[in-house]
């Protein structure tokens, strides 16, 4: 069978799989998840939660909610496998009958429970996914595959001493980068730039304090390269390896961070700003020479290179996510948008096992034009658990940078007459309709709220996510801050959610 670069009508897409073998997307919320349901004929959501965005998303494919559908009952921990582990949850994949599983990523402990359940699942075992994701085993294997990353080390943690770091800083510089290579948690937990010798012992505390749940035996000591944040995407199949464009990240703002004192912690993209053509095509010899690597070793499929980009467009590798990025399923959305075979195809060619023919370098021209979108994450930042007072709506909504006293984002967002935290915001937000997609996004002045939306009187946790935005617009400026009108629409938002301090 061929598949071709591109096609006339999203729905002509799920042409390409058959009807008769059920997929089913597990995961913490059904957001996450959603990409596969534009691309495959015979698709359901396992959700975990009952967010506020369901309602939309059950619109377009089907949901089963774990907390409302199954009856409920939270695992200890909030992932597939914790999930995959409930009762209830075996039960209904039982009742179903052979299906394939479709999840963010493969842990380990995944690997015997798809066994137990006689499920298949569309990833790569984390037998072999989860040790690329290490950054010690990342830095051996870019050697052997010869793609260029930071100069640097690993080392033992006790062997990393003040002079020691003496030692780095003047071999590599005075701006260097700690990072816990046994940390596969994001969020930029394991990330340290150190500068100074109080960074040292925030690093040494950090560790210390960590050391009663977790073992660290490594660290990565690295230069701290100047350049621009980036990532790119890569699927790796037998034809060979399609990228993604060079996409630009959003990092360490404070107006979405969930968690202070963390470094490098990434919160979001936007596709508008654009790197030059040498920047892309040194990005993809990188991304298909670590790809072609990693499908030697069994890897296949969906994965991510977190880079920086200097000043001549030199590309180097920071580190591998190896399974389903932060981009996605947004990113899904966007080549959707512009007529594009999503990546995601590929990916389930190679694990279906589907029997196709790929156009690589036709594949290729396709996927890496312009990419008109953005998005960004919200979490609560307030250091503690907090209760949502206000009925959030996810959605379609309208904003303005217009000062109109008569409208407030808080009462459009939430049906109510309260007023915002904080007060005089010159954004105002002005709710349209349901939706949950880049897709239901008709102009520059829309944005779409979804993504773990929280209902009215739960409980979100320190750093919990609070929603996603979405824009097909411009949102940080050339240094890679939020702009002024997204800043200020962020606090509206953020507001609108009315977090106040558990008492239970």
């Amino acid at each position: 069978m061929t598949v071709n670069a591109r096609f006339n009508h999203i729905s002509e897409i799920k042409k390409i799989f058959p009807k008769d073998v059920e997929v089913i997307g597990v995961g913490v919320t059904a957001f996450q998840r959603s990409g596969l349901g534009y691309i495959l004929g015979n698709y359901e959501i396992l959700s975990l939660l009952e967010t506020v965005d369901l309602a939309s998303i059950r619109a377009k494919m089907p949901v089963i909610s774990v907390e409302k559908d199954l009856g409920g009952g939270f695992p200890d921990k909030f992932n597939t496998s914790s999930i995959l582990s409930l009762p209830k949850v075996r039960d209904y994949l039982n009742r179903k009958g052979r299906v394939n599983l479709f999840v963010y990523k493969a842990a380990t402990p995944l690997d015997p429970i798809v066994a137990e359940l006689g499920v298949k699942l569309l990833s790569t075992p984390g037998v072999i996914r989860k040790p690329l994701e290490d950054k010690k085993v990342f830095r051996e294997e870019a050697q052997i595959a010869g793609i260029r990353i930071p100069r640097g080390e690993n080392l033992p943690i006790e062997a990393l001493t003040e002079k020691k770091w003496d030692e780095y800083r003047q071999k590599l510089g005075g701006k260097l980068v700690f990072q816990l290579t046994d940390f596969s948690t994001g969020g930029g937990l394991g990330t340290f730039y150190i500068t100074s010798k109080p960074d040292l012992v925030n690093f040494h505390e950090f560790v210390k304090s960590r050391s009663l749940n977790k073992e660290f035996r490594w660290v990565n000591v690295c230069e701290r390269l100047a350049g621009k944040a980036a990532s790119i995407t890569g699927c790796a199949t037998r034809h060979g390896v399609v990228t993604g464009v060079l996409q630009t990240q959003i990092m360490d703002q404070p107006e979405l961070v969930g968690f202070r004192g963390r470094s490098g912690v990434w919160l979001g993209h936007d596709w508008h700003i654009r790197f030059s053509k040498k920047a892309q095509l040194n990005a993809e010899a990188l991304c298909k020479k670590w790809g072609g690597h990693i499908y030697q070793k069994g890897y296949k499929g969906i994965f991510g290179l977190d880079v920086v980009v200097d000043q001549n467009d030199e590309i180097t590798a920071i580190e591998c996510n190896s399974r389903y990025t932060g981009a996605f399923p947004v990113y899904t959305m966007l080549q959707l948008s512009q007529g594009e075979m999503p990546l995601d195809v590929w990916h389930l060619c190679e694990w279906m096992g589907i029997d196709y023919a790929l156009d690589i370098d036709e594949v290729q021209r396709v996927s890496r034009q312009p990419k008109p979108g953005s998005h960004l994450i919200l979490h609560n930042r307030e250091g503690r658990a907090m209760k949502v007072n206000g009925g959030v709506k996810a959605g379609v909504c309208k904003f303005s940078t217009r000062q109109t006293k008569s409208l407030r984002a808080h009462s459009y967002l939430t049906g109510s007459d309260e007023t915002l935290r904080a007060q005089n915001l010159p954004a105002f937000v002005e709710y349209l309709h349901p939706g949950f997609s880049l897709l239901d996004i008709k102009s520059d002045d829309e944005f779409v709220l979804a993504d773990r939306i929280p209902g009215l009187g739960k409980l979100v946790k320190p750093g919990e996510r609070l929603g996603k935005l979405m824009f097909k617009r411009r949102i940080i400026d050339d240094a890679g801050n939020l702009l002024p009108e997204i800043r200020q629409l962020v606090e509206a938002v953020y507001g609108s959610f009315n977090l106040q301090g558990d008492s239970s």
